[in-house]
Parts: structure tokens; C-alpha cells; sequence
């Protein structure tokens, strides 16, 4: 049936109501299909949310806990250097604790040394380009110790403009005379040394002919190279 015959049939006024009636129908199936579809956006966007913000506190969370990380490997890092510095230290004072340990032996133990005479820690420090101080002790390691006495020469071995040099004590700038020294146990010797700063200083050389009383005891000699005495700073 076409239109035209369902329009003859009802009549212009039935029409004209079957006409409002389908159009009214068709806006309240459009609204609420709208309401459908904006409720379903808004469950949608409502889980979206919900969804953000449960990522988010798990966001939140590791990132605490990648600071706290951070945080323990700093003072774990910290604690181990801290450590690494005390063994170091502490290595350090038992090396020190035992050369004084070996010192006093030779002093007070000759029987573990043949030598009748020995120079034990020598050092060197620079007070200026030309100036330094000489540091060294001086002890008598016989089992029966008497009073021995010498001259103490000190040389300075090295090269200047390429040539080989040697200054001497009593000989030369390096020191006005040799070192006097007189003793039953030990003596310490402190004295300072004049270099020429153009001087390319290889060893330091010492030799002294050991007296007891006026009798000749023997003669004793030994070099120290240089870089193994000095020292970078005054203690």
C-alpha cells in the first residue's frame, strides 16, 4: 500500500496525527538511544579515571620505592668507602707500629742483626727549591754495647747539565762539615742540606768509620736512592 492510498484511507486529519504520532516517537527512541549512548560514554570515561588513577598510586608507589633504593645504595656506598678508608688507616698504623717494633728490636736485640752499626729511617723533606731536611737515626746493634763514636759523611749523587755530580759534607754548599755523632744505643740526626735546584738528585750516600773510644771499629756505607727518602710532607 503507497501512501497516497493509506492517506485516502484515514483521512487528512488521522494522517496528520499518525504523522506526529511517528515523529514524536522517533524523537523519544532518538533521546533516550542519546541518554544510552552518553551514559555509556560516561561509564566509559568514569572507568578511564578509575583506571588512571589506580596506574597512578602504582606509579606513586614504585617511585617511593626507587627512591628508597637509591637512598640505601648511597649509604651503602658511603658505609663501604667509609671501610675501604678505615682498613687503610688502620694498615697503615700496624706498618708504622711495626718498623718502631723492628727499630727497638735492633736496638734492644742486636742478636737478631750481624751489623754492628746501622742508619734506620732515613727521610728527606723540601723546605724550599734549594733547601732540605735531613732525617735519619743512627744506632749500635752489638750485644755488648759500648760507647762508639765518628764522623758521619753525607753525599748527594745525581747529574747536572747530563754530567754526573757528587757533593760531599765538609766539601761543598751541601752541608759546612761532616756529622758528629757519639753514642751507646741510638742518636737521632736532623740536619739540613743545600741543593742547586738545576741538580737532578739520584742518592743520598753516607760513610763513617765507627770508633770505640780511639780504636777503629770498622767502616760502614750505605746509599738510599732518593726517591725512596723523600717524603711529601713535614711530620
Amino acid at each position: 500500500m503507497t501512501t497516497d492510498q493509506l492517506k485516502h484511507i484515514l483521512g487528512n486529519y488521522k494522517w496528520s496525527l499518525l504523522v506526529a504520532f511517528i515523529m514524536l516517537a522517533m524523537v523519544g527512541f532518538g533521546y533516550k538511544l542519546a541518554r544510552m549512548i552518553d551514559e555509556g560514554d560516561s561509564k566509559k570515561v568514569h572507568a578511564q579515571q578509575e583506571t588512571i588513577a589506580i596506574l597512578s598510586e602504582e606509579n606513586n608507589a614504585l617511585t617511593t620505592k626507587v627512591n628508597q633504593l637509591e637512598v640505601a645504595v648511597e649509604i651503602a656506598s658511603l658505609e663501604a668507602e667509609k671501610i675501604v678508608n678505615t682498613l687503610s688507616e688502620q694498615k697503615k698504623e700496624i706498618e708504622a707500629q711495626q718498623e718502631l717494633i723492628s727499630f727497638y728490636e735492633r736496638v734492644m736485640a742486636p742478636e737478631k742483626t750481624e751489623d754492628g752499626f746501622a742508619i734506620e729511617g732515613v727521610e728527606v723533606f723540601k723546605l724550599s727549591d734549594t733547601t732540605y731536611q735531613l732525617r735519619l737515626v743512627l744506632l749500635q746493634s752489638k750485644q755488648q754495647k759500648a760507647v762508639i763514636n765518628g764522623d758521619l759523611t753525607i753525599a748527594i749523587v745525581g747529574k747536572k747539565n747530563g754530567e754526573s755530580i757528587t757533593l760531599k759534607s765538609g766539601e761543598s754548599s751541601l752541608l759546612a762539615e761532616n756529622v758528629k755523632y757519639r753514642f751507646r744505643f741510638f742518636q737521632a740526626v736532623n740536619v739540613t742540606l743545600t741543593i742547586d735546584k738545576d741538580i737532578d738528585v739520584e742518592s743520598v750516600e753516607f760513610t763513617t768509620s765507627v770508633y770505640q773510644y780511639k780504636t777503629r771499629k770498622g767502616t760502614y756505607e750505605i746509599g738510599v736512592p732518593w726517591s725512596e727518602a723523600l717524603s711529601v710532607e713535614i711530620e
